[in-house]
């Protein structure tokens, strides 16, 4: 599986207070938890709550381009209540 990031605008318009770094082992953690979200675009849309090495708790959209491959569309930290829910359910993984 591949993960590429946009190259049609700046970074600080995708990743917000995210790294590079910091999304891609998020996407490498264990307990990602995937959620499908509606989209317009015919493909498909995944919003990824995970952590990164540091533990840190992050939520990343992620288009998938083809079988293997997904586009970084954006990434953030999580907020008090995103996270809140994000460890109840890593907890009972």
């Amino acid at each position: 599986m591949g993960y590429h990031f946009r190259d049609d605008v700046a970074e600080d318009e995708f990743l917000h207070d995210v790294t590079k770094a910091e999304a891609l082992q998020a996407l490498a953690y264990p307990r990602r938890w995937p959620l499908r979200i509606e989209s317009k675009v015919d493909a498909r849309v995944l919003q990824v709550f995970s952590r990164t090495s540091e533990g840190r708790a992050v939520a990343l959209v992620v288009i998938q381009i083809d079988h293997w491959d997904w586009l970084i569309f954006a990434a953030r930290p999580l907020e008090v209540d995103e996270n809140a829910e994000y460890t109840v359910w890593e907890a009972q993984q």
